[in-house]
């Protein structure tokens, strides 16, 4: 069997959640708190400080991990359906696959869009924050899905960020990239196995 795995933000819905927005109030918050984040040439990700915090000053962790959940719960009132995100999620199940959502959206958010849109009933699983020890560009995500299906043969990732790109490439699955940065995903060491500009072209990239 095989199981297409879709990310959420920017790939099903498009909505205000600006995650360069969210690193920046996170790492503004950490380093006020006295807690050192290495300069690197990369922006530091949410997710990586995140990571940061759990690895260096697992206190802190509920006062940061508030700032995403307000500006995921914000942005959810704000969403709208990306074109043709039902088409392409109900296509895949009549090519025969299995779908799944993983977000590093909490449950509250993710469940919200998916019902308001109607993506619920075209869904098989929805992997959030919630499911996982690590977020993306962690493939720990996958861990989740496999744990759903372990005889699934072919696992495919569609998203729009590097950090969707990364987690499918550290997880062994290739990834698909929606509308993305190609510059960001090339400065991050994405391999892209196919590119979209719409939804509807995935069962011919999938090809």
């Amino acid at each position: 069997m095989a199981v297409c795995v879709f990310d959420l933000d920017h790939t099903l819905v498009s909505s205000p959640l600006d995650l360069r927005g969210v690193g920046r109030e996170m790492e503004a918050l950490i380093r006020a708190r006295g807690l050192a984040v290495p300069a690197r040439e990369l922006r530091w990700s949410a997710p990586e400080l995140l990571s940061l915090v759990r690895r260096e000053a697992p206190g802190l962790e509920p006062d940061v991990l508030a700032i995403p959940v307000a500006h995921e719960r914000r942005a959810m009132q704000a969403a709208t359906l990306e074109p043709f995100a039902i088409e392409a999620v109900a296509g895949m199940k009549a090519l025969g696959f299995a779908t799944a959502i993983w977000t590093n959206n909490d449950r509250v958010a993710a469940d919200f869009v998916l019902s308001r849109f109607g993506l619920t009933p075209h869904l098989d699983l929805v992997v959030t924050r919630d499911d996982v020890v690590h977020l993306k560009p962690d493939p720990d995500g996958l861990r989740v899905v496999r744990g759903r299906w372990p005889e699934a043969e072919h696992i495919v990732m569609v998203g729009d960020s590097w950090v969707d790109g990364l987690a499918a490439q550290a997880g062994g699955v290739p990834f698909i990239a929606y509308r993305s940065d190609h510059d960001e995903l090339a400065r991050r060491g994405v391999r892209v196995a196919a590119c979209i500009a719409s939804l509807l072209d995935l069962p011919a990239a999938l090809a």
